[in-house]
């Protein structure tokens, strides 16, 4: 019954960190690819006022490319 039911291995934790830096950086530039001028953030869409790459979006490819790159880094592809 000791046994942890969620195994968090080094790689996961560098990427759950490089998301959380990312997502920081990106928020504190406000680029205007997700945010509109008054700070707040564009809706997705394909419009002029709207965003093709939406704020979650763009955090979540960050999370899983870092994460996978990592397993790669270690060699385990499979």
């Amino acid at each position: 019954m000791g046994d942890n039911l969620i195994n968090i291995n080094d790689q996961l934790k560098i990427a759950v960190l490089v998301v959380l830096v990312s997502g920081y950086l990106i928020y504190e530039q406000k680029p205007s690819l997700f945010f509109k001028d008054n700070g707040e953030f564009k809706h997705f869409g394909l419009n002029k006022d709207e965003s093709p790459f939406p704020f979650f979006l763009v955090i979540t490819v960050i999370g899983f490319t870092s994460y996978y790159c990592l397993l790669l880094k270690e060699g385990k592809y499979v």
